[in-house]
């Protein structure tokens, strides 16, 4: 019977444990989207808005190109390129 109760106990820990982790990585994406979003401009063009981004190289500098798509993906474009 003990080897039973020492069993559930010990996926009732994992479960804790994966549950917390899942609650931080949520909250660094969060976190991230919100950094984000201070990136990405808009723009009203023929009556809808366009969303863009500047572009940067390396070290830092605008390069003058920009980057349009809808919201979600900028964001993407983002976090997946560092510039976060």
């Amino acid at each position: 019977m003990k080897r039973k109760d020492d069993f559930e106990r010990y996926l009732d820990a994992r479960h804790s444990r994966r549950l917390a982790a899942e609650d931080r990585y949520l909250t660094r994406q969060e976190k991230k989207e919100a950094e984000a979003d201070a990136l990405i401009g808009e723009l009203e063009r023929g009556g809808r808005t366009v969303y863009y981004i500047n572009q940067v190289d390396r070290r830092g500098r605008f390069t003058g190109k920009i980057i349009e798509g809808p919201y979600y993906k900028l964001v993407e474009y983002l976090i997946r390129n560092n510039y976060i």
